[in-house]
């Protein structure tokens, strides 16, 4: 193997990771249910050895979505040896639990034992898989090399953070400062060495004429240059906020816009939810009520103004859990907020406060995903301290989000900047895919009873 195919084997984007990752899980899965099936079931079909193809597609199709759901196919669960465990063993008990109930109402011969001789099976070889994986193809020899264009200060601080949920996933060969007067014959290099490199671009508006063409030429020769702002958030899920600028601005419509499809299906799946959440609610209310005012005699729900799409206030309804309010009183809640109340914290707890808001998604104020809806004030406030602020208001917030399942409460103006960062990249990513896995998280997140 020459140099130059080491180099292109080191230039694997994170997306065909994924898809090796994906594609070693699924032989394990196939193989394993294949085993379990003819231990089964040989005998009883008198053939040697029986090979269930629509058995095998449908627990294939429910181990894919089983492990999207617990994030399996997120790369930083991969360099972690408990978080491999933890997503594979997730995404087996997801999946064998769904597995009883489709083969018990599918008319297929697989039975209960069957699938419980697959488990351990398909445990074994996962996460056999998934060991031989971190060992080999998360290590240094396969990161793809970049040729970075960017102020070097920035680049250190931003790459910092990016590399360190993924290291060793790529190579930084050179960070080339904008103004250097080599910088296109280094580019030349790149394009006609024998060491394959991705170009970063991180510079904003006004790229020179000559570092254009010198861009261009890469791409002649099939070399990949991209923005850092495309590179941080592949590898962080966020954008990052302080390298955007107004032609990203002015190119978001056009990534951002949802197909009248999705739109028609979200605002169905919106009024579902919505239902049955309110259904939920109607049953829970009269004892929630009585905790209530037992307590402290207050109101038991709670209204708030909240800024919702192109910043149309609305009143957010909420169970009450925390002490009766004065205007000075309003603030974002902390940890251990001495203003919630002992029937507040366990509502909380349980996610149980957030069940009124089941009107808000109803009537149209808000969506089940979404970014967060804030206090006029609040959002006053960030629109003048952080550029771009505005654009979580061309989108319905909702009930969990991007930031939420991934950051989760932050505080003041560093904790707003990191949110708007996740919430720009679900306004630029939305679809089917992204919500599920938002959905997926939140229920996670309720069931580990960790509300605040």
């Amino acid at each position: 193997m020459d140099v130059l195919d080491v180099d292109e084997r080191r230039s694997r984007l994170l997306w065909e990771r994924r898809l090796l990752l994906a594609f070693g899980d699924g032989v394990a899965v196939a193989v394993s249910f294949l085993i379990a099936f003819n231990l089964r079931t040989a005998e009883i079909r008198h053939e040697f050895f029986a090979v269930p193809r629509a058995a095998m597609l449908i627990a294939l199709a429910t181990w894919y979505l089983c492990a999207e759901l617990v994030d399996g196919y997120r790369l930083v669960n991969t360099v972690n040896p408990r978080a491999t465990f933890a997503t594979a063993a997730s995404a087996l008990t997801l999946s064998f639990v769904a597995l009883l109930g489709v083969f018990f109402v599918v008319p297929y011969r697989i039975t209960r034992p069957t699938l419980l001789l697959w488990v351990p099976m398909a445990a074994a070889l996962v996460l056999s898989w998934r060991t031989t994986y971190q060992r080999v193809f998360a290590r240094g020899v396969f990161a793809g090399n970049l040729l970075v264009i960017c102020d070097r200060e920035l680049f250190a601080r931003v790459w910092a953070e990016a590399a360190a949920s993924l290291p060793n996933f790529y190579r930084v060969l050179d960070v080339l400062e904008p103004g250097r007067p080599d910088l296109t014959a280094r580019l030349a290099q790149v394009a006609n060495g024998p060491i394959r490199a991705d170009v970063v671009v991180g510079i904003g508006e006004g790229v020179p004429g000559k570092l254009l063409d010198s861009l261009a030429a890469c791409c002649e020769r099939g070399i990949r240059v991209r923005f850092l702002t495309d590179l941080y958030e592949e590898m962080t899920g966020r954008l990052l906020v302080e390298q955007l600028d107004y032609a990203w601005l002015m190119s978001l419509p056009l990534r951002s816009e949802a197909s009248e499809l999705y739109e028609v299906f979200k605002r169905g799946v919106d009024i579902l939810a919505g239902i049955v959440a309110a259904a939920v609610l109607a049953v829970v209310f009269p004892l929630v009520a009585l905790a209530i005012k037992h307590e402290d005699r207050g109101p038991v729900l709670y209204r708030q103004t909240r800024v919702g799409k192109y910043g149309r206030p609305f009143k957010i309804l909420k169970l009450r859990t925390m002490r009766v309010e004065t205007a000075d009183d309003e603030r974002q809640t902390d940890a251990d907020d001495p203003r919630v109340t002992r029937v507040g914290r366990a509502l909380r707890r349980l996610h149980l406060d957030e069940l009124p808001q089941a009107i808000n998604i109803l009537r149209g104020d808000m969506s089940l995903v979404g970014p967060r809806p804030e206090q006029p004030q609040h959002v006053a406030l960030m629109r003048r301290a952080i550029g771009f602020h505005n654009l979580r208001l061309s989108v319905r917030p909702g009930l969990t989000g991007w930031a939420q399942v991934n950051f989760g409460y932050g505080a003041g103006l560093e904790g707003a900047r990191q949110k708007l960062s996740y919430d720009l990249y679900y306004i630029r990513r939305q679809g089917f895919g992204l919500d599920l896995l938002i959905l997926a998280r939140t229920a996670r997140t309720i069931l580990s009873f960790r509300g605040r």
